[in-house]
């Protein structure tokens, strides 16, 4: 130990040097030192560089044991075993449990020790319990890193955060410094330690086999919003509750994009994501922030026993949702190899598994609509999807999502019908009926503030449906609507609807949706 470390334990009480010789590895650690490395538990978190407190997280040094995880709610309830089963056996064979060894972990000693340099190094001066936190294993799997980086004088001990925990904090040495500058120039993936890709297929299979039913009461929610003739709007729950692909198509403006996202953005049920992958040598990312939502953790009276923990190498999330755009390109489905961080972010179909990809404006992207199809469904129907690294090696994994698909485009021109008939749902949204544009207009001058004349409505209506060249879109209510609002702002009144404020809008908005003519509509 250098000159350094030693100053640093002249500051410890006697009891206090024996404890930080221990964690130097110059002893065994003694039976008490191991109880308190077991009290050292906490879910993983991302790291921030030690000193800026708006990128670290709120953590307390000596936080309670993990509570139950709520994925084990969701377990009994889908696999609920037959036979009650002793209060000694893990809840679920769908819980991935947290690994005890380093062979379970699967990992190299070598990446591990790689792991805990660069997260000492964003860190600063971590303590033992941040680090369990950070790399994501069990205490004494982490112990034992650390162990191992003290006793190569990678790491040093620089004092004690609590001196019966032995919770040490750790910095790194002239030598570990050097070290990690060559572990950086590998790959600059610091995140909690990843899962194998045979530990990520095993899991992801288990998941898949145990279907969540989509709950009838949140899609009769999503589509209370909007105004569907009856038929219409029973095809579009029954595609949406039934988890398989299905296609949205109709003239534009008519609400297959609120469909959609509403869909998205309540979606319900759990779904299991690990932080990263490590296949053939290579970390690829796949929790996203900006995707995945965690689900927290719920407070619990009763605790589980070590051995049927979750593995805090896996974030228990909600259903994810991916909505993507006209912006897909054609190599937005595979991996994404950053040469800077060296290493992979996983593609979206992939951040989404057991949840919903909906792909908005279906045909005008980048990549043809038949490619496109092609690359999903035939992996959705398989169960199983493959991704290539930069370095030629092929990587197989489970993969289970429901598709939906929204577009205005003709669907004849989309693809042909031995790929359509791959997509079982596909629900036409027409321009709506005068009731039914009736009842959304109503909607939209209730939630814009907008007093309504009496006979303003059904006149609107009139007027717009006695257009001959003019296809009344249900967006029409909102647009017309935004526009008598402006104007009323203008003349700085308070919004009216009535024969008079709406003819004056309607003069403009029709010249704009009747210029492809090259004929000057009658007012």
């Amino acid at each position: 130990m250098n000159k350094r470390q030693d100053q640093d334990e002249t500051q410890l009480p006697a009891d206090g040097k024996e404890q930080a010789g221990a964690a130097a590895g110059r002893r065994p650690a003694s039976a008490a030192d191991q109880a308190g490395a077991e009290e050292l538990k906490a879910p993983p978190a991302m790291y921030a560089r030690e000193g800026d407190p708006s990128l670290l997280p709120d953590e307390d040094e000596d936080e309670p044991a993990d509570q139950p995880h709520a994925f084990a709610q969701f377990v009994r309830r889908t696999a609920a075993p037959a036979v009650a089963e002793p209060d000694d056996t893990p809840t679920s064979p769908l819980l991935p449990k947290q690994p005890r060894s380093l062979l379970d972990v699967g990992l190299s000693k070598a990446f591990l020790t790689d792991l805990a340099l660069k997260i000492i190094h964003y860190s600063g001066t971590p303590a033992l319990t941040q680090l369990i936190r950070r790399i994501g294993l069990g205490p004494g799997i982490v112990q034992q890193v650390i162990t191992a980086l003290a006793e190569e004088r990678l790491v040093e001990v620089m004092s004690q955060s609590d001196l019966y925990t032995g919770n040490y904090r750790y910095r790194l040495t002239e030598r570990g410094m050097q070290r990690v500058a060559q572990a950086l120039e590998r790959s600059r993936y610091a995140g909690p330690c990843p899962v194998t890709a045979e530990q990520y297929s095993e899991v992801v299979r288990r998941l898949h086999e145990y279907k969540q039913d989509l709950s009838r009461s949140r899609i009769k929610s999503v589509l209370g919003e909007m105004v569907l003739a009856p038929e219409v709007s029973d095809s579009v729950a029954r595609a949406l509750y039934s988890g398989k692909a299905s296609l949205f198509y109709g003239p534009s403006g008519n609400g297959k994009t609120g469909i959609l996202e509403g869909f998205a953005h309540g979606l319900d049920g759990v779904a299991l994501v690990p932080y990263a992958v490590y296949a053939y040598g290579q970390t690829i990312r796949v929790f996203d922030q900006s995707i995945h939502e965690p689900v927290e953790e719920p407070d619990a009276d009763a605790g589980v026993k070590e051995d049927t923990k979750m593995d805090r190498r896996w974030i228990l999330i909600r259903r994810p949702a991916v909505i993507l755009g006209a912006e897909m390109a054609e190599d937005s489905m595979d991996l994404a190899y950053d040469p800077t961080s060296r290493f992979y972010q996983a593609p979206a179909h992939i951040k989404a598994q057991g949840g919903v990809i909906i792909i908005d404006d279906f045909g005008r992207q980048k990549v043809s609509a038949r490619d496109m199809l092609t690359r999903l469904m035939i992996p959705i129907e398989r169960g199983w999807d493959t991704l290539s690294l930069t370095t030629g090696e092929k990587l197989t994994v489970p993969f289970s999502v429901q598709l939906l698909l929204g577009t205005n485009i003709a669907i004849k021109k989309l693809a042909d019908d031995s790929l359509l008939r791959r997509i079982l749902y596909k629900v036409e949204i027409p321009n709506p009926e005068q009731q039914e544009f009736t009842e959304v207009i109503r909607r939209v001058c209730l939630q814009k503030h907008v007093l309504v004349a009496d006979g303003a409505v059904e006149y609107a209506v009139k007027k717009l449906y006695s257009q001959p060249r003019l296809k009344v879109r249900t967006s029409y209510a909102r647009d017309l609507m935004d526009m008598l609002t402006e104007s009323a702002s203008f003349d700085g009144r308070d919004p009216v609807l009535d024969k008079e404020s709406f003819d004056r809008v309607f003069r403009m908005f029709l010249v704009h949706e009747t210029e492809d003519s090259g004929e000057e509509p009658s007012a």
